[in-house]
This record gives C-alpha cells, sequence and structure tokens, in this order.
C-alpha cells in the first residue's frame, strides 16, 4: 500500500469516529505524512463530503451554545478548531441565538449564587466569573438585578 492510500485510510479513521474540522483533521495526518499527502487525502474525504466545515460548526454551535455563551463558543470554533470566520458567520446565520439570561440563570443555581444575600466581593466574582465564560455585560447585569429584586 503506498503513502497516499494509507494516508485516505487514516482520514477515514479519523472521521469515523467523530465530525472534524479540516485543521483538525490536517493537523492529525501531518504528524506522520508529508504536506502534499496531506493535502491529497484532504481533498479526497472533502470530495465525498466526508468532511465539512460549515457543517461543523453549524452543529458545533447548536450543542455547544446549549451550556456556553455564543461568544465563548464562536472564540473556540475560531482560534480551537481552525473554521475560518467566513464559515462561522454562516453558520451563526444558520443558527438560532440562544437566550443567554437562562445560561446565566443556570449558572446562579449551580454557584449557589443569591443577589439577595450576596456580598458585594461576592457580586463582583460572580460578574467575573460570567465574562471570562463570554456572556455580555449587560446581560449579566440584567440578570443579577431582576434576581435581586424577586
Amino acid at each position: 500500500m503506498d503513502e497516499l492510500t494509507r494516508a485516505k485510510h487514516r482520514a477515514l479513521y479519523i472521521l469515523e469516529r467523530c465530525d472534524r474540522t479540516e485543521q483538525e483533521l490536517r493537523t492529525k495526518l501531518s504528524r506522520n505524512y508529508e504536506p502534499e499527502i496531506v493535502e491529497e487525502a484532504i481533498c479526497y474525504v472533502k470530495q465525498y463530503d466526508y468532511i465539512n466545515d460549515k457543517r461543523y460548526a453549524v452543529n458545533y454551535l447548536k450543542s455547544r451554545c446549549q451550556i456556553k455563551s455564543r461568544r465563548q463558543v464562536e472564540q473556540e470554533l475560531l482560534y480551537k478548531k481552525g473554521i475560518s470566520r467566513d464559515i462561522l458567520e454562516e453558520a451563526c446565520q444558520e443558527t438560532e441565538a440562544q437566550d443567554e439570561s437562562l445560561l446565566i440563570r443556570r449558572w446562579m443555581e449551580k454557584k449557589h449564587y443569591s443577589p439577595e444575600t450576596a456580598t458585594q466581593e461576592e457580586q463582583r466574582r460572580f460578574y467575573q466569573f460570567l465574562m471570562r465564560r463570554g456572556f455580555q455585560s449587560e446581560d449579566i447585569l440584567r440578570e443579577m438585578r431582576s434576581r435581586a429584586f424577586e
């Protein structure tokens, strides 16, 4: 079996277990094969639509936005998964935006955060925690205030 055939089989084997982005597949294949072989193997799986970054981004957005802020998920796709900005924009248009206030309320419950009884220090820490998770400042403050007056 020649090198190209092995690379194609390896690409199919990698994609058999779970969907990957083109960059993830390229990274995995480049550990064992020359760049030209890697590109040909990627073209091979692309021609059968076994790898499709837009489909991957849409599925990733739908599944991850249930537990993470949309901004955090978009950052993961851009910088960890190697999705291009154009493909990400197309995928965002295909998926509907998640209600992030619901996610913030879930975090409040999970962290046992109560705005009525929280000290200023606890409020500040919880606010920063949510900011690091990619939530918008106005969404966080709105939920923290609305919970305080319930």
